[in-house]
């Protein structure tokens, strides 16, 4: 699994330490961003299910429709 730091920016907050990489076994890209401190789930997790986004492009454009 390939994971790169980017930073991922909404209308209300940004999250410097978002992860965006591809996950083989899964054949997807993920990104994972906005933690919440207490639990440590992300209120933001694109890309957990197989093929979901095949292509760097694909993700990318979901999380445009996110508001990202």
């Amino acid at each position: 699994m390939s994971r790169y730091p980017v930073t991922v920016k909404s209308e209300l907050q940004t999250d410097e330490n978002a992860v965006i990489g591809f996950d083989p076994p899964l054949r997807t890209y993920f990104l994972q961003a906005f933690p919440d401190e207490a639990t440590d789930a992300c209120a933001l997790w694109l890309g957990g299910f197989l093929e979901e986004y095949p292509s760097l492009e694909s993700i990318i454009d979901a999380a445009r429709c996110e508001g990202l």
